[in-house]
């Protein structure tokens, strides 16, 4: 099979129960590239173990990661350690409790465990964004949060709803999106 047949049969697996793939010749030359050179996809999901369990709405895209497993492509999957002090505000109405450590690392055990379940947690590489994230000096987070406003954080649909509800915004929070951009970095 030349390699444009194999990119053909990988798209059409990746593709299948996806409504709409953004990028899709992006990702056709990725495989291409990856197929040429035999350097695998590294593909990233990140995580934030907040609650005990994976909630369902992550199933679908750790099943998508394990095809891209199967089809020979590194999986990196993120926890964010760090972040989950924090806690993802996205469609929250209110500030999010911080954890501790120990709920914190009971989670990430309980994580692990669930998505062994579908990954082949083995061929895995499992980051903890505790590793850059806590090592940022006061001025890397200053140069950080000088790109962006406040307008553009308080243009966010859950942080104006809840100023209009007279709900406070965490400081914090308004840094979540930004700790989230650093692990993509």
């Amino acid at each position: 099979m030349d390699i444009e047949q194999e990119v053909a049969r990988q798209l059409e697996l990746l593709k299948r129960g996806v409504e709409d793939l953004v990028g899709e010749n992006e990702l056709k030359e990725k495989l291409k590239k990856s197929l040429e050179t035999g350097t695998p996809l590294k593909i990233k999901y990140g995580i934030d173990p907040t609650g005990n369990s994976i909630h369902i709405g992550h199933a679908v895209p750790i099943r998508k990661l394990k095809q891209f497993q199967d089809l020979g492509h590194t999986v990196q999957f993120l926890i964010g350690n760090y972040t989950a002090k924090i806690g993802d505000p996205t469609g929250k109405s209110e500030t999010r409790k911080v954890l501790s450590d120990e709920q914190i690392a009971e989670n990430i055990k309980d994580y692990l465990n669930q998505v062994s379940l579908i990954l082949d947690i083995e061929k895995t590489e499992v980051r903890y964004n505790a590793d850059w994230l806590s090592k940022l000096k006061m001025e890397d987070i200053f140069y950080l949060m000088s790109q962006f406003t406040v307008s553009q954080m308080i243009s966010r649909e859950d942080f104006s709803n809840r100023l209009k509800e007279d709900k406070p915004v965490s400081l914090v929070e308004f840094m979540y999106p930004i700790m989230q951009g650093y692990d993509s970095v």
